[in-house]
Parts: structure tokens; sequence; C-alpha cells
């Protein structure tokens, strides 16, 4: 199903605003936003791709450095389908760290002994 005409800001979806949003800190300086949106419907309709594979994967592409010295194009990345792979390391990362949240043990302090400088300190301070 080919679009009839380009997409516009207003067919933007919450997906592909989260999308740029993580994109367009680390883009090249001639990667175009309307270029990427077209091709991120396109994949989305055409291709039948999630849009949560697509936002997850390129999220893991920007954390695993995958934009060095070369930086490709959204519309680049979309079409190589980059995102059909990254999507599930970042699934990954993410119940990683949700796990690691979780995994927290709460560890009471000791009490002082009775020989214990501070305990000396405060009984010559009350002592004077």
């Amino acid at each position: 199903m080919k679009r009839a005409r380009p997409t516009t800001k207003a067919d933007e979806t919450p997906e592909f605003r989260a999308f740029w949003a993580i994109w367009m800190p680390h883009m090249h300086k001639n990667d175009g936003r309307g270029a990427a949106r077209d091709e991120f419907f396109r994949h989305v309709e055409e291709r039948g791709a999630d849009p949560q594979d697509i936002v997850d994967g390129a999220a893991w592409f920007i954390r695993s450095g995958g934009q060095g010295e070369y930086k490709c194009h959204a519309q680049t990345w979309l079409n190589r389908c980059a995102y059909e792979d990254s999507c599930e390391k970042e699934r990954q990362y993410q119940a990683k760290l949700a796990s690691q949240a979780t995994n927290v043990v709460q560890i009471k302090a000791a009490p002082l002994p009775d020989n214990h400088f501070s305990r000396k300190w405060e009984k010559i301070k009350s002592q004077a």
C-alpha cells in the first residue's frame, strides 16, 4: 500500500516521535526528518514492522556506539532493517536494568561496640 503523498509532521505517531528523539541528537548533519518519517511509515505499513521494534532497535544502535566515525542517515538505517535484531538486544538490556533495580538489599548498620571511639568521645564530652 503506497502512500499517495509524503508524510507531514501531522502524520507523526508517538512511536515515530520516540524514534526521532533517540536518533536526532546523533544524526548526520544532512539527515532529514521527512525522509526518516517516510521510511519509518513505509516499514510499518508496507513491511509490517512493529513501530516499537524500530524504536528499541534505534536505542540499541545509538547505545552500542553504532554512530562511530561514519554516521548513516536514519533512512539508510531503516532500509537495512537493522532494527530487527537490535530491538531484542535493547529489550534484554532493559530487562537486565530492571532486574538490577529490584535486586537491592537494605543493609542495617552494625551496632557500635562499647569501646568504639565515638562512644568514648561522647562519654568524655558529657563529663566535661
